[in-house]
C-alpha cells in the first residue's frame, strides 16, 4: 500500500559543488566544447526545455528531419555531463536517465509513478541534516530523496 504523505516521487536533488559554473537559462555555447551541427541541435533542445528530459525525448524534439544519431546524442550528453554542464538523474526503480542543464542551485522534481509527469519542487524538503552526520564528521556533498505516490490526474482517472 502506498504512503499517503505524498502524491509524487522525488526524482533527484543535487547539491552543486561550489566551483561549478552555472549555465542555467543560457543559450551561449559552452566553453571548451567543439561545436558541431548535431551538438548545436542537442544544446538547443536542452536549453529550451523547462524540465529534465530523456535522450529519446531529445530525438523526438529534433524531429524526423534530424541527422543526429542516438549514439551522438548519448556521447554529447556524456561529454556535457563530464564538464558539469548537464546533470543526469534517474527515476526510482528505473534505469531511464533524464538530463537537464546543470542548475545554479540544487533541485527536486516530483514524478507521478503512473504517468511520469514531472513537477518541480521550489523548496528543498531536507531542511537540515541529522546531528549524527555532524557528530561523525561527515560532510554532505549531495542528497537524493524519493517519495512514491500518484498524481491528481491519475487518481481522478480511477
Amino acid at each position: 500500500m502506498q504512503n499517503k504523505l505524498s502524491t509524487y516521487t522525488c526524482v533527484a536533488c543535487l547539491v552543486l559543488k561550489q566551483n561549478r559554473k552555472s549555465v542555467m537559462n543560457t543559450t551561449n555555447w559552452p566553453e571548451g566544447i567543439k561545436k558541431t551541427k548535431q551538438r548545436e541541435a542537442i544544446w538547443s533542445v536542452l536549453t529550451t526545455t523547462d524540465k529534465p528530459i530523456t535522450a529519446m525525448e531529445i530525438v523526438e524534439r529534433l524531429g524526423d528531419g534530424s541527422t543526429t544519431w542516438m549514439s551522438t546524442i548519448y556521447r554529447t550528453l556524456e561529454l556535457l555531463e563530464t564538464k558539469d554542464i548537464v546533470t543526469r538523474t534517474t527515476l526510482m526503480g528505473s534505469d531511464m536517465a533524464y538530463y537537464e542543464i546543470t542548475p545554479h542551485t540544487h533541485r527536486h522534481y516530483a514524478v507521478c509513478t503512473k504517468c511520469g509527469a514531472m513537477i518541480p519542487l521550489h523548496t528543498c524538503p531536507v531542511v537540515e541534516m541529522p546531528q549524527e552526520l555532524t557528530d561523525a564528521g561527515f560532510t554532505v556533498t549531495e542528497h537524493h530523496l524519493e517519495i512514491a505516490g500518484i498524481c491528481k490526474n491519475c487518481k481522478n482517472k480511477g
